[in-house]
This record gives structure tokens, sequence and C-alpha cells, in this order.
């Protein structure tokens, strides 16, 4: 974990040196959770299931992909269907020629011409600090059978299912590049949810991410995590981006 600390305090360097603000937040896992069950690990052959894993430094983590990911989906469903509030969030994010987002309550449509990079980098999490770094796991599935949602009680067949998840009390380090750009339209899409202050708006959509959890099964309650301590790093801007002009359309 030392060896993947360093690593982290070397692309804290790098963002800076490219001209990015730097969020750098330590938090502790308040429940297990799983990332990236579905991945090759050194468990899937004696579970069927795995962790994303890092093999060189032998170590769990959260790709920075899902940290983007899970953020953007957060603050969209923040957004609660105002489509200004979610131009915003595209803005930050990024905007392909044709980009969708669905979930189950609405599907966002983005009409604007002009594309754009995202605003942000995230760097991949590691766990930096934890006593016992894994742990074991029984899930044990009621209502299918067969791969198949049974329709009748009395073919429920309840299966357990051994997993290996990542253990409470886990200290993950969260390293997020914030490109100057990007401060403006956090606070604008913070203002939608009251929150007038501006200050350290572009911390809420993690916070939020931390509370409601990261991973798979978070309706279950896995994947909560606990601030610890968050450090800005100062910056200076030498690359400027632009971002997309966003008409977005929501329907639902």
């Amino acid at each position: 974990m030392e060896i993947a600390n360093r690593s982290l305090d070397e692309g804290v360097n790098a963002l800076r040196s490219t001209g990015y603000c730097v969020l750098d937040v330590t938090a502790i896992t308040s429940k297990k959770f799983y990332v990236g069950i579905s991945e090759i690990s050194p468990f899937y052959l004696f579970f069927e299931t795995g962790l994303v894993w890092n093999y060189a430094l032998n170590l769990p983590y959260i790709p920075g992909s899902v940290i983007k990911g899970v953020l953007r989906s957060y603050m969209i469903d923040l957004c609660n269907k105002k489509e200004e509030c979610i131009s915003y969030v595209y803005e930050i994010f990024g905007i392909s020629e044709k980009d969708v987002y669905k979930d189950e309550n609405v599907e966002v449509y983005v009409t604007g011409s002009d594309t754009s990079s995202s605003l942000l980098v995230a760097l991949d999490s590691y766990p930096i600090k934890g006593e016992r770094l894994l742990t074991g796991d029984i899930i044990t599935p009621h209502y299918f059978k067969g791969g198949r949602v049974v329709k009748n009680e009395y073919e429920a067949s309840p299966v357990p299912s051994l997993r290996v998840a990542i253990n409470e009390e886990v200290t993950f380090r969260f390293v997020i590049g914030i490109h100057q750009d990007a401060l403006p339209l956090f606070q604008k899409w913070a203002s939608y949810l009251g929150y007038e202050s501006g200050g350290f708006s572009f911390l809420l959509p993690l916070l939020y991410a931390f509370k409601q959890g990261i991973g798979a099964r978070t309706s279950r309650g896995y994947g909560e995590f606990e601030l610890e301590n968050f450090s800005l790093v100062s910056f200076s801007f030498i690359k400027p981006k632009r971002a997309g002009n966003v008409m977005v359309s929501v329907n639902g």
C-alpha cells in the first residue's frame, strides 16, 4: 500500500504540472464493498466473482473511469430532471456527438453540436491503510433459479454464494484533477440544489457518492465511505480547455 500511495503522490504532481487543481481525498470504508465483481482476479477461480485487481501492486482498486461515471450519474440524478442543471454536468464531464443518459426514471439526450473532452481527471483509487484489506461475504439469492426470476414463491431455491469483498475500515485515497473551466460549472450546478456558498461545490458530488455508495450492491448498503480528510492543491493553469455548448432534452 505504501507503493500505491507514492504512486498517487506522483499523480498529484503530474496533474499540477499540467495545470489542474487537485482534490486529494482520503475516505474510510464504512461498509463492505465490491467493484468489478465480473472481473478476473486471483479469487475468480474459487468464487466465480472477482474484484478489479492490480497485479503489479497486488491490490484491489477503484478505476478512475468508475469514479467519474459514479459522480456523473449522481450529479444528473440530483438535478431532478432540470435540463439546465443537467447541461452543466455534461459540460463538466465532456460531450460526445450523440450522448444519451438513461436510467429507470429519465432519458437525457444531448442535442448540442459542439463536443469537448472532460474537465475532470480521476486517477485510480487505491487502499493506502487498513489492517485487514479483504473479508468474506455471503449473498443468498432467493428468487432466482436457472438465471431467471421465479414467479412462484414455492419455486424459490435459496443458494448461498461465497464472495470476497473489500473490508470495512480500509482507507482509500481519491485524487481528482479539476480544470479551471469546471469550477464555475460546479457552482452553477450546486445552486440548483440550494447550495449557495459555492466555494467547495466540487466536493459535493464525491461526498454524496460516499453516502450513497460506490460499486456494486449499493442499494443493499454496500460501498459506503466516511470522509477522513481532504486537501486542495494549489494550481496554475497553463493549458486552456473549452467546454462544449450543451442543450439537454429530458424525456420522461
